[in-house]
C-alpha cells in the first residue's frame, strides 16, 4: 500500500464520521448549507474526472445537472414513480447523454472543446424551454416529501452525502485501474498515449460518462429537495463555473482537492455575503485570484506539502511563470 493510498484512507476515516454527525449538531439552516456544500463537492469531483484527470476542461457540465433534475421531475410528476427510480434514471440518463455528445465533441481539444460543451448546455436549455413535457419556462413541480420538516433536512443531507461517498470511491478505484492510468496519459500527451495503444476515444468517453453520471445524481437530489425547477435555475452556466473554480481552487487531479475546494468556497462565500453584503463578490473574486496565483496546484498541495511559508509561494510563482 503506497503513501498516497494511506492518506486517502486516513482522509475517509476522519471525514466520514464528522460528516455523519454534522446534521445532529446544527439547525435547519446549517444542515441545508451542508447539503449544498455536498452537492457542489459532488459536481466538482465529477468535473475533476474529465477536467482534472483527463485534461478536457468542460464548460458545459451543467447540462448533466439539468438533465438529472428534469429526468427526476418528469419521472416523479408525469410517470408517478418513486424518487429512487427517478434517481437511478437521472444518473443513467445523464451518463447516456454524455456518451452521445462525447463521441463527437471529444474529438475537439482545448478551447474548441470548452466552447462546444458550453454550446451543448445552452442548446439543451433552449430545448427544455420549448418542450411540453417539461412545461417550458413555467417550470415543473415535484411531489413533496411526506416527512416532518426536520426529517426532510436529514434525508436530503444523507442522500447527498452517500452520493458524494460513491463519487469519491469510484474516483479512487478509477485511478487505480488501467483506465485511470490511460486518462492521465491522455492528459499528459494524447498523441503519445495513442502511440502506445491506448484507445483514447473510449477512455475519454467513459470519463465523460462518469462525470455526467455523478453530476446527474446531484441534480436529481437537488430537484427533489427544491420541489420545483425551471430551466434558468438548473441550466445556468454559473453552476459550471462554480464547480470548475472549486476543483481548481482545491486542486485539480487530486481525490480530495475538489472536496476541499467546495467546502472552502462555500464557507468563504457565505461569510462574505453575510459581513460584506455590498462588496462580497469583489472580495470573493480577489480571494480566489490570490489563491490561484500563490497556490496554482490548489489548496490540497499547500496542506500536503505542509509548507506555509513565503518561500513556498515564491517558488510556485517562479515555476508557473506568473
Amino acid at each position: 500500500m503506497n503513501k498516497k493510498t494511506v492518506w486517502r484512507i486516513a482522509g475517509f476515516a476522519v471525514l466520514l464520521p464528522a460528516a455523519l454527525l454534522f446534521p445532529l449538531v446544527g439547525n435547519n439552516f446549517i444542515i441545508r448549507f451542508g447539503t449544498d456544500m455536498l452537492m457542489f463537492a459532488i459536481m466538482a469531483s465529477a468535473w475533476n474526472i474529465i477536467g482534472g484527470y483527463t485534461g478536457y476542461a468542460s464548460f458545459g457540465n451543467v447540462v448533466f445537472f439539468g438533465i438529472g433534475a428534469y429526468i427526476t421531475a418528469v419521472v416523479m410528476e408525469k410517470a408517478g414513480l418513486p424518487f429512487w427510480a427517478a434517481y437511478m434514471a437521472a444518473g443513467g440518463g445523464a451518463a447516456l447523454f454524455a456518451v452521445l455528445i462525447g463521441l463527437p465533441v471529444l474529438r475537439l481539444k482545448g478551447h474548441y472543446f470548452a466552447i462546444a460543451t458550453l454550446g451543448v448546455a445552452e442548446a439543451m436549455k433552449a430545448l427544455v424551454q420549448n418542450l411540453k413535457i417539461t412545461e417550458g419556462n413555467a417550470g415543473i413541480y415535484l411531489p413533496m416529501l411526506d416527512m416532518p420538516i426536520r426529517t426532510q433536512y436529514y434525508f436530503f443531507f444523507y442522500i447527498m452525502l452517500a452520493t458524494l461517498i460513491v463519487t469519491l470511491l469510484a474516483t479512487h478505484f478509477l485511478l487505480r485501474s488501467r483506465l485511470g492510468y490511460a486518462l492521465i496519459a491522455i492528459r499528459e500527451d494524447e498523441d503519445a498515449a495513442e502511440s502506445i495503444g491506448i484507445n483514447t476515444t473510449v477512455a475519454k468517453t467513459i470519463a465523460f460518462a462518469l462525470s455526467g453520471l455523478f453530476t446527474g445524481l446531484a441534480g436529481s437530489v437537488h430537484a427533489y429537495q427544491q420541489a420545483f425547477i425551471k430551466p434558468d435555475s438548473v441550466f445556468t452556466v454559473h453552476i459550471t463555473v462554480k464547480m470548475l473554480v472549486m476543483a481548481v481552487f482545491g486542486g485539480m487531479g487530486t481525490l480530495f482537492g475538489p472536496l476541499l475546494g467546495a467546502c472552502s468556497i462555500e464557507v468563504i462565500s457565505e461569510f462574505l455575503s453575510n459581513y460584506f453584503l455590498v462588496a462580497h463578490t469583489l472580495f470573493f473574486g480577489a480571494i480566489v485570484i490570490l489563491a490561484i496565483v500563490f497556490t496554482p496546484r490548489g489548496m490540497i498541495d499547500l496542506f500536503s506539502q505542509r509548507r506555509l511559508s513565503i518561500a513556498y509561494f515564491l517558488q510556485n510563482i517562479r515555476e508557473h511563470r506568473i
